[in-house]
């Protein structure tokens, strides 16, 4: 679609699952609701910079939103990337945005985190879906080396420490809203697909007393940095199971963005290493690429694919290079969308899924399970 077509002026809200191609092979009846923030910077103002589709379509009816305090966004110049990305989105072009803070008005500086969201000022009772959050000291933070992390898509400081915090709090809601406990209540903990830490930085500072954290990954240089920089927490694994790591002895593991790239057969086998680590009534998080990511990332596809999706469960034609310098071949380390049924299935024999929260982090969906 082009930015002309894009640019639709001030249309009557309506929900722009109205305009994804094929919109009724996905299960859903909202499209995915996409914005990000790009820059902070604290000076004479709080100046803050990113992107925002307009909710509904219409550039009157966003708000970001601060540790509950409402701001207007204001809108910059059309950029055609947006148009490109979202095609389906009313106003794409439009969704860059700045906002300057006055001190007198919410003097950030002295606060020590923020809770960024943003939300339609019309109120149709939708959830509020991912918020971002930052601890304000973090500003600071010496970050891994690039390469270290560009392997997870983060060589921006802000995107690094504001994610990582974002993703911490959006598990630590899961464990609140369905088990009414936080992470600071778990006896022995996992991070499958720890990286660099950006997640188990903020679990190892709530640990209760005797509690366990162990964070696992295949970038052996990314271990040696968490090692050295978070604390002693942190261990190599292959990329195919046993983890080290005896059976039936963790009482909650989290995973961000890995079942979102393995291959039908390898997610399999480590879905079965997870029901094989966690104790008896033992809960898992797992972020996946579902309904939401699938209109978010490959809205183009020809309708027989996305029949063939539906019908198989699994999407997985696409290669990814984020990890090559590992030696990791593009067969193992895949971009890979499932459909519900398809998670269902795969959980099922080992796992009851308890929830399915939509949107937790952009376009990532989170499947919470406990251990039958």
């Amino acid at each position: 679609m082009s930015i002309t077509r894009s640019l639709i002026k001030q249309p009557p809200e309506i929900d722009p699952i109205a305009f994804v191609p094929n919109a009724d092979i996905y299960d859903l009846d909202r499209a995915p609701y996409l914005w990000n923030v790009d820059g902070i910077v604290i000076d004479k103002h709080t100046n803050i910079w990113g992107w925002c589709l307009p909710h509904g379509g219409r550039l009157d009816n966003t708000h970001i939103v601060i540790n509950g305090r409402s701001f207007n966004p204001v809108r910059a110049s059309p950029k055609g990337a947006y148009a490109e990305l979202y095609p389906w989105h009313p106003n794409a072009a439009l969704a860059a945005f700045t906002l300057q803070i006055s001190h007198q008005v919410f003097d950030i500086r002295k606060v020590p985190e923020i809770s960024i969201s943003c939300l339609a000022k019309a109120d149709r009772g939708e959830d509020a879906g991912y918020t971002l959050d930052l601890l304000i000291a973090d500003l600071d933070y010496v970050m891994p080396p690039h390469d270290v992390a560009a392997r997870i898509g983060a060589t921006h400081l802000l995107h690094y420490v504001m994610f990582g915090r974002a993703i911490y709090r959006g598990f630590d809601k899961a464990l609140q809203k369905n088990f009414g406990k936080t992470f600071s209540e778990f006896s022995t903990i996992v991070d499958w697909g720890s990286g660099s830490g950006r997640v188990a930085r903020h679990v190892a500072k709530v640990l209760a007393k005797n509690s366990a954290l162990v964070g696992f990954d295949i970038d052996a240089v990314a271990i040696e940095w968490a090692n050295g920089n978070i604390g002693p927490y942190f261990r190599l694994c292959n990329t195919s199971p046993p983890l080290q790591q005896a059976s039936a002895t963790v009482d909650l593991v989290y995973s961000y963005s890995v079942l979102t790239h393995l291959a039908a057969q390898t997610l399999a086998t480590w879905v079965e290493e997870m029901a094989r680590i966690l104790k008896p009534g033992g809960i898992g998080l797992f972020t996946v690429l579902s309904d939401r990511a699938m209109i978010a990332l490959q809205s183009g596809l020809e309708r027989s694919a996305l029949e063939a999706w539906r019908s198989t469960g699994i999407f997985d034609s696409m290669s990814n290079s984020g990890i090559n310098s590992l030696d990791v071949p593009g067969d193992y380390y895949r971009n890979v969308w499932l459909t519900r049924n398809y998670i269902d299935k795969i959980f099922d024999d080992r796992f009851e899924i308890v929830d399915f929260i939509g949107s937790f982090h952009f376009y990532q969906d989170l499947v919470v399970v406990r251990r039958r």
